[in-house]
């Protein structure tokens, strides 16, 4: 199974002063200190030798350009922060204009900002899970906030949730040409007043679609015929670009939207949601892709959103990809991938699910 996240920023603060190395598999986030002094690096943090920073100064950061792909597209965010802090109200731990992390009155905050102009944020002492939390002093603690790109917003403290709040949410937008501050705020003057031992950063892994759908076990035909299939709609999208643009955002905007708006429906959708979710990776990766509790998965999930009021079968987004003349061009110009028989008995079931049997089985003329 796919990884769900992947980590894009992990800064130790250990070895020599000043230098600030990403030990992300992506190498891309790697820090430049501005306003610190070659003592202003400890060499001891949260444990003997692993390195830290104190942040006491209005100027004292440590800058990430944030220019690198990875911070290109986040869509959803998670971090974590092992800090020290003194005796103080506020302070910032990581600044950004798409996201924040931050402590205002003891009060831990995550703060993000979404196109267009939308923004979203979660306390821990406003959005406790049980008893409000406010950050202790003088003692080493990991701190973390999460945002899904969809309908959750939380804040940890070693491990533990300590805040939520769900809803529906617009995607983090990526980073800025103001890059990223650690340990204080963009502007400066709003200092972590501690020391910082170590910090993570994570973004919704954008490959695990694709990872998660060739996860399961799948004979040399399938394989081909997936192969081909997909050669097919890449040569087709280049001699369409305008459609291929068309599409990918129509088909993106539908799914995006189908899923908020369920999550929106409350607490019991969002779980059931999430159960189906795990439940269908299960059979996925166990092969069971056209297997009865696959196609009962889809029959129940399907029934129960229409129940929350997301009806599949009348979604205008979904009626007007489904309508499109793009969408009709394209299919007249690739084979669909029917050689997958597993694939397409399981495209079959959720017609039939949908009300409309037989729908799947349709295809316009493939090309000669």
């Amino acid at each position: 199974m796919a990884e769900l996240w992947e980590l894009i920023c992990h800064h130790t603060y250990r070895g020599t002063p000043g230098v600030v190395a990403d030990l992300s598999p992506s190498g891309a986030s790697h820090g430049l200190a501005q306003g610190l002094a070659s003592g202003d690096f400890l060499t001891d943090g949260a444990m003997p030798g692993s390195g830290a920073v104190q942040f006491y100064k209005a100027s004292g950061r440590i800058h990430i350009p944030a220019e690198a792909d990875p911070w290109r597209a986040l869509g959803g965010i998670k971090g974590e922060v092992t800090l020290r802090r003194n005796p103080s109200g506020s302070g910032f731990l990581i600044a950004s204009n798409s996201f924040q992390f931050y402590i205002r009155s003891d009060m831990l905050n995550g703060w993000f900002s979404s196109y267009p102009l939308q923004y979203a944020q979660v306390n821990s002492a406003w959005d406790p899970v049980a008893a409000p939390y406010l950050v202790p002093a003088s003692q080493w603690v990991t701190l973390g906030f999460l945002h899904d790109g969809f309908g959750t917003m939380e804040l940890y403290a070693d491990g533990q949730v300590v805040a939520r709040r769900s809803g529906s949410y617009a995607p983090v937008n990526p980073a800025d040409g103001y890059g990223v501050s650690i340990g204080n705020s963009l502007s400066g003057g709003d200092f972590a007043n501690g020391e910082i031992d170590e910090v993570k950063i994570w973004r919704l892994n954008p490959r695990r679609l694709n990872e998660n759908f060739f996860a399961r076990p799948m004979d040399d035909e399938a394989a081909e015929c997936w192969k081909r299939f997909l050669a097919e709609i890449a040569e087709a999208f280049r001699r369409h670009p305008d459609c291929a643009e068309r599409l990918i955002a129509a088909f993106g905007s539908a799914m995006d939207n189908i899923i908020r708006l369920a999550m929106s429906k409350g607490p019991e959708t969002r779980s059931r949601l999430e159960a189906s979710a795990r439940e269908y990776q299960r059979l996925w990766r166990a092969g069971e892709v056209d297997s009865p509790e696959m196609a009962k998965l889809f029959a129940d999930m399907i029934a129960w959103l229409k129940l929350a009021g997301v009806d599949l079968t009348t979604d205008p987004a979904l009626a007007a990809l489904a309508n499109s003349e793009c969408l009709r061009l394209i299919l007249t110009e690739i084979n669909p991938p029917d050689c997958d028989k597993q694939a397409i008995r399981l495209l079959e079931s959720i017609a039939d699910s949908l009300g409309g049997s037989g729908r799947a089985r349709s295809h316009p003329p493939a090309r000669a």
